[in-house]
């Protein structure tokens, strides 16, 4: 390693070869790599500034992004299926209990705000952040489902449960690795929702297990589909199947894998 000591002005000079050196081996238009995303700088009383938000633990970020979008859409999909269906007491009794996105909230916010500061967590601090993350995680999925519930019942789900995830991996690291969505009979429903204000075209995917080949709509129409085998050697025998999906702005559908 060569270390020189140099001014403000050795930088800027030296910046612009090293630019026109990237330049001639990446092409015209790739020099310096960029990152973009969100940042959390933090600032104390001397001014001493940490923006590390990228370099420790990328695990729980991408797991808090993760989070984050579930609970937006249990509060988008949360407040639609209360307004239209708060009239049975039961219902409300159910939906108040079974709500806890700002729990789940509350987690992703205290994570974000105490590693804010890098490299000054304790491993005991970060497993406990670990453990509240993995918690938001469950509690947001468990008021999405429950609001889908109300939405495709026309309000009358009694139970928490009506639709509940086929897995429940026990380390937190594997929530969101490959999962396989086993048939409990002998189709597969997935309910695929847009929580956004405008229309979407995406693609679905989900892994199951090999032999079942058809996709259907609500009306019974049968969807094109990609299948294409895991690349891991642990998910032999498994299958993941790619379809479109049109949505519009906070549209709830239904597909069926038989």
């Amino acid at each position: 390693m060569n270390i020189q000591f140099g001014t403000i002005r050795d930088f800027f000079d030296y910046i612009p070869k090293v630019e026109s050196k990237l330049r001639k081996i990446n092409g015209q238009e790739k020099a310096f790599p960029i990152l973009s995303g969100a940042f959390f700088p933090y600032s104390d009383f001397e001014n001493d500034t940490w923006t590390g938000y990228f370099t420790t633990r990328n695990w729980l970020k991408r797991f808090t992004r993760e989070i984050g979008l579930l609970i937006r859409a249990a509060d988008v999909f949360s407040v639609s299926a209360f307004h239209q269906y708060r009239k049975p007491k039961t219902v409300c009794a159910e939906f108040s209990k079974s709500y806890k996105g700002n729990m789940g909230r509350r987690d992703v916010d205290m994570f974000q705000h105490h590693d804010g500061i890098t490299g000054t967590s304790l491993p005991f601090v970060v497993s406990d952040d670990e453990e509240r993350l993995t918690n938001a995680f469950r509690k947001a999925r468990e008021a999405l489902a429950f609001a889908f519930s109300l939405l495709l019942a026309k309000g009358s789900v009694r139970s928490t449960t009506a639709l509940k995830h086929s897995f429940d991996k026990e380390s937190p690291r594997l929530l969101l690795l490959l999962n396989e969505l086993k048939f409990q009979v002998e189709n597969l429903k997935i309910v695929v929702a847009n929580p956004v204000e405008h229309a979407r075209e995406d693609v679905v995917s989900v892994c199951i297990a090999q032999g079942h080949e058809v996709v259907t709509d609500e009306e019974r129409n049968i969807k094109q589909y990609q299948a294409s085998e895991p690349i891991h050697p642990t998910h032999n025998g498994l299958s993941i199947v790619s379809f479109s999906v049109k949505l519009l702005p906070y549209e709830v559908r239904t597909f069926t894998i038989s």
